[in-house]
């Protein structure tokens, strides 16, 4: 009975409070005022539930978090599809695996988790980014190297300018997920002569 009360008492009180914001701001009919409440609260529900979807997966998959959010981050900034972002961010990992040592190139994939996801979305080299580069001079140039890239890029239906944009990014994140060092030895990589 107590229980019946309260909730009874409890639905007066959020009526009676609807309707007391509803008469304070002048013409509102109260039934809006309370659907715009329950829109908001259910806006809200839907977003914890994202939110708590969100961290299951992270849970779930720690390394497939990390990944996202640099293709999230790629994605978001450069205005490209997520798949533009993982399979650039891949090419762009590959061309690095090209000019490091194996040993470096490792060292560094080890701390960016996700890598070889990355790196199985890149666009096969095909025989015109390799005459392209052929043509700019060989993979060790860096003429060479980023015509290799953008036509890469151009597979992926990105404009061959979009190289110089991910680059800094995902310098970037390198650095902020394994260090400066690793994130110089990517910089080196990509830009060595």
């Amino acid at each position: 009975m107590k229980n019946i009360n309260y909730t009874q008492l409890s639905a007066l009180i959020i009526l009676a409070s609807t309707m007391g914001c509803a008469t304070n701001s002048g013409s509102i009919n109260p039934l809006a005022a309370a659907d715009r409440n329950l829109s908001a609260i259910e806006g809200a529900a839907q977003s914890g539930r994202q939110i708590v979807n969100a961290g299951v997966e992270a849970v779930n998959n720690p390394a497939e978090a990390v990944t996202i959010g640099l293709v999230d981050i790629l994605e978001h900034r450069l205005g490209v599809s997520q798949q533009q972002a993982l399979s650039g961010a891949g090419a762009i990992f590959q061309l690095a695996q090209n000019k490091m040592t194996p040993d470096t190139f490792a060292m560094m994939a080890r701390s960016i988790p996700g890598m070889d996801r990355m790196l199985s979305a890149a666009p096969p080299m095909s025989s015109l980014s390799s005459g392209l580069s052929s043509l700019m001079g060989d993979k060790d140039n860096t003429l060479g190297s980023v015509a290799a890239l953008a036509a890469s890029f151009q597979q992926l239906d990105l404009a061959p300018d979009m190289v110089a944009r991910f680059i800094p990014i995902i310098t970037n994140y390198v650095q902020q997920a394994s260090g400066e060092v690793t994130a110089n030895l990517l910089q080196t990589a990509l830009t060595a002569r």
